[in-house]
């Protein structure tokens, strides 16, 4: 994410009020973009929709892709459960931590897909957008790998645990590339296979040698 990007989303007034416009602007465009696409939804459609006049959301935001970006530290701030992950990792409490591991790959507390898969198509067109996302892929890999290392904290195995963290984010990628195709949920017995390769890796890099 770019210094403009971030700068686009620290609200200028941080008063009540303000926080609240916001909070429509932001919820008036995750809709739209639901149902129209991010391409042809423009502020006039978010400004009929919250109810905030187009030049309000510009002193908010400074474009589309500053919108999103907010959506996204707000549904990436729900995702990565960062409250129960710390209590997980201060008790190194490797059952709480493998919950959240499970939770990731199912894509479990994933929020709209519709949504998701609609951004997501759209940076393929939209550099800024394509950086935005970069940006959450990379903090995803750390906080992925901080539950790893909860698990295995042995330094020597750190190249190791990158490349399992990488695995799972594919595996996650898969699992929700495959809910938006068949309307469904992972089987049960194929996400518990998927949590055995992972623990039986884990007990590898974290075995005594």
């Amino acid at each position: 994410m770019t210094s403009d990007d971030r700068m686009a989303t620290v609200p200028r007034d941080r008063s009540g009020k303000a926080n609240a416009r916001r909070a429509k602007i932001v919820q008036a465009a995750r809709e739209l973009f639901a149902e129209h696409g991010f391409h042809a939804t423009g502020m006039a459609r978010i400004s009929e929709r919250s109810g905030v006049l187009v030049g309000q959301i510009y002193r908010d935001f400074a474009n589309k892709e500053a919108i999103v970006a907010a959506l996204a530290e707000q549904d990436l701030a729900d995702f990565l459960g960062g409250d129960e992950l710390c209590a997980g990792r201060c008790a190194i409490d490797r059952v709480a931590v493998r919950a959240w591991i499970e939770r990731f790959i199912t894509c479990a507390d994933m929020p709209d897909e519709r949504l998701v898969s609609e951004i997501i198509a759209e940076t393929a067109r939209n550099p800024r957008l394509a950086e935005i996302f970069r940006s959450l892929d990379e903090r995803l890999r750390e906080r992925l790998m901080e539950a790893l290392r909860t698990i295995v904290p042995d330094a020597r195995a750190i190249e190791s645990l990158r490349c399992l963290a990488e695995s799972i984010l594919v595996v996650s990628a898969g699992v929700f590339q495959r809910r938006l195709v068949k309307n469904r949920e992972t089987p049960p017995a194929v996400v518990a296979m998927l949590m055995d390769f992972i623990d039986r890796e884990l007990d590898r890099l974290g075995a005594p040698g």
